[in-house]
C-alpha cells in the first residue's frame, strides 16, 4: 500500500492499494456519524454494498445515491436532485460525502460536498484510471453548462482520497485506455523517467500487476501534488496539468461529448506536439515519442475535426485570461513550459487560415 501526502493548506492522504476496505472504513470512521455515498452506476454494486454495510457495523447511518456516469452528470439538475436528497436525509456539516466513481462523479460529490451548507467532509474514491491519476486529487469540482464543459466550479480539497485498484479490473479495455492517455500526460509534464516506464511496459498491457499500477499512480499524484501546493489556485504552474486540455476539451465539445475526455486529451496532446515540433520549440523526436506511447496504450491520436472548427470552442475557455490563453508546449519528454497565446498567435501556431 502506497500513501501520498497532500501538503495543500487543508492538507490529507492519497492510499493507494489494493482491496483496502478495511483500511478504508478505519479511516473514515472519526468522521462523522453519517455518509452519503454518491456512487457510479457502472461500479459494481456489492464493492459499494461492501463498504456501507461495514460502516454501518461500525455503527454509522448510511445513505446511498446512486448517479449515471459521464458528462451528463455534470449538470446543475444532477446537483439540485442530489441535494434534494440530502435535505431529505437531514444531511448536517457534521456529515461526510464520498464520492465513488470516474472523474465525472467524484466532480459532481466534490461540488455538493463544496456547497451545500457552505461545506461538508469529502471523501474521493477514485474508480477509474483518469480519476485515480487525476481527476479526484488536487480539489478542482466542477458542473458543465449546457455544451460548455466546467463551466461552474469550486477549490475545495478533500479530506482523505482511496484508491482501490480492485475498482479497475472491471474497467473496459477502452476506459482504462483513456486514464493511460492522462497518466502519459504527466509524463511528458514532468516526470521523463515515467515515459520511459510505460514505453517499456505499457499500461495496458500489465494492468493486472497491482505492484506496478500503483506505483504509476503513485509518480503521478506525487507530481501533481507537487505542482498542486505550489499553485492551489490554477493561477500559474497548475496550467502545466492541461497539458493536450485546451484543444482536448473543444474536441469532446465539437463531438457532443461522443468522444470522450481521455481520448480527447490524447488527440490535443498530439495537435499541440506536432505543431510545437514544427515550429522549433519541440527537441526533435518528442512528436514521435508520444504518438508511439499513446498507440502502444491503444489511444486514437488523430482529431476527426478540423482546427477552425475547435478554435471557436477554445475561445469560450475558462483558462483564457485577459485575450491570452497559457497554451502548454512540451519542449521533450519529460518537460513542458507554458506559452501565453492571443487568438490570432494560437490561430498562427496551429496553421490556422482564416
Amino acid at each position: 500500500m502506497e500513501r501520498v501526502k497532500i501538503r495543500t493548506r487543508d492538507r490529507y492522504e492519497v492510499i493507494i492499494g489494493r482491496n483496502i476496505t478495511d483500511e478504508a472504513v478505519k479511516l473514515l470512521l472519526p468522521k462523522g456519524r453519517r455518509f452519503v455515498l454518491i456512487w457510479d452506476e457502472a461500479v459494481p454494486s456489492q464493492y459499494v454494498a461492501e463498504l456501507g454495510n461495514a460502516l454501518e457495523a461500525a455503527g454509522k447511518e448510511v445513505m446511498a445515491c446512486s448517479v449515471l456516469g459521464g458528462e451528463d452528470t455534470k449538470s446543475i439538475e444532477s446537483f439540485q436532485n442530489i441535494c434534494g436528497l440530502l435535505s431529505d436525509f437531514s444531511v448536517s456539516r457534521t456529515d461526510t460525502i464520498v464520492g465513488i466513481g470516474g472523474g465525472t462523479v467524484t466532480d459532481l460529490a466534490g461540488f455538493i460536498a463544496s456547497t451545500y451548507k457552505r461545506g461538508l467532509d469529502l471523501c474521493e474514491m477514485p474508480t477509474t484510471l483518469i480519476a485515480a491519476a487525476d481527476a479526484a486529487v488536487g480539489g478542482k469540482n466542477a458542473l458543465n453548462l449546457g455544451g460548455r464543459k466546467n463551466i461552474i466550479g469550486t477549490f475545495y480539497q478533500p479530506s482523505l482520497v482511496l484508491v482501490d485498484t480492485k475498482y479497475m479490473d472491471t474497467l473496459p479495455d477502452a476506459t482504462f485506455a483513456e486514464g493511460c492517455a492522462e497518466v502519459i500526460k504527466y509524463g511528458f509534464v514532468g516526470d521523463d523517467q515515467l515515459v520511459k516506464l510505460l514505453e517499456e511496459r505499457p499500461l495496458t498491457e500489465t494492468r493486472n500487476d497491482s505492484a506496478y499500477l500503483e506505483e504509476i499512480l503513485k509518480r503521478c499524484i506525487r507530481l501533481k501534488a507537487d505542482i498542486v501546493v505550489e499553485d492551489e489556485r490554477d493561477n500559474g504552474i497548475r496550467n502545466l496539468l492541461n497539458f493536450g486540455h485546451t484543444l482536448g476539451h473543444a474536441i469532446e465539445t465539437q463531438s457532443s461529448y461522443k468522444i470522450h475526455h481521455g481520448e480527447a486529451v490524447a488527440m490535443g496532446m498530439a495537435l499541440i506536439t506536432r505543431a510545437s515540433e514544427n515550429k522549433g520549440l519541440s527537441e526533435r523526436g518528442t512528436y514521435t515519442r508520444l504518438i508511439n506511447l499513446l498507440e502502444k496504450h491503444g489511444l486514437e491520436w488523430r482529431c476527426p475535426y478540423n482546427l477552425k472548427a475547435l478554435l471557436t470552442h477554445v475561445a469560450e475557455d475558462k483558462k483564457i485570461r485577459d485575450g491570452y490563453i497559457n497554451l502548454v508546449i512540451p519542449m521533450r519528454p519529460g518537460e513542458c513550459t507554458l506559452k501565453g497565446m492571443t487568438d490570432d498567435e494560437l490561430k498562427a501556431f496551429l496553421d490556422v487560415r482564416d
